[in-house]
């Protein structure tokens, strides 16, 4: 049974993608890379098109930008068949930004793949991760001696912030884009809005940082954005 990689491609910058990652790509014919569904456009083929051949081609697979269980379901499944298909060719790679073990669309495709084909064998080739980026781009410490780090979703707001601000010693906050007025509230009321500082595009060519908790209070954050809490400067 041929082999189904997910790949994950780092944050954003093509000299940030991994020797063994190239390496399987340069190897596999048929690879997958999660795309728009309003426009087919995929930042994680963006990153690695500088290391392959102009002639590989990277084939698209749509998944809605949504919450709808539903919705993201049937995608999963639907595309699931398709790499099902694709593995009786040979061995399959499906690119993921990050790291695939995290916050990672493959995961869930992996899932449904296995129902088709309960015998596939599946290898993660690990990524650098946009928490991992942005700390290095703010020369910030997550962590030392004993400290602890969460990482969380901002989806469901300052939830989390509100839960654990000041039990743990770094919150590293993803997905604060549809939320982050109630992020910012959550920081305010922990008093921990000098201890933030986030990131946009990690990495890419329109990076943007910031050095304090204001920008959550903008509604048009882009996708691609995270807040640490805590850390330390070095």
């Amino acid at each position: 049974m041929p082999k189904l990689y997910g790949i994950g491609v780092g944050p954003g910058d093509p000299d940030l993608l991994t020797l063994k990652a190239i390496k399987i790509l340069r190897q596999v014919e048929n690879i997958f890379v999660a795309a728009s569904s309003k426009n087919a456009y995929s930042l994680a083929a963006i990153v690695v098109k500088p290391h392959l051949p102009e002639e590989k081609e990277l084939k698209p697979l749509n998944f809605p930008m949504t919450y709808d269980k539903e919705a993201l379901t049937s995608a999963w499944q639907e595309n699931a068949k398709i790499i099902a298909k694709a593995l009786g060719r040979g061995e399959v790679a499906f690119l993921t930004m990050g790291d695939p073990c995290f916050y990672s669309t493959f995961i869930y495709l992996a899932r449904e793949v296995r129902k088709i084909l309960p015998e596939i064998e599946i290898e993660l080739v690990p990524g650098i991760t946009a928490a991992q980026a942005a700390a290095a781009r703010l020369n910030l410490s997550l962590a030392e001696g004993d400290e602890t780090v969460l990482f969380a979703s901002g989806a469901r707001g300052g939830q989390v912030v509100r839960e654990f601000g000041r039990q743990v010693s770094t919150i590293v906050l993803y997905k604060v884009y549809r939320a982050s007025a109630d992020i910012y509230e959550a920081i305010k009321e922990k008093g921990l809005l000098t201890k933030v500082k986030g990131v946009s595009f990690c990495s890419m060519e329109n990076e943007e940082i910031y050095q304090d908790a204001s920008a959550l209070k903008d509604k048009n954050l882009p996708y691609f954005s995270l807040f640490i809490i805590g850390g330390k400067k070095f």
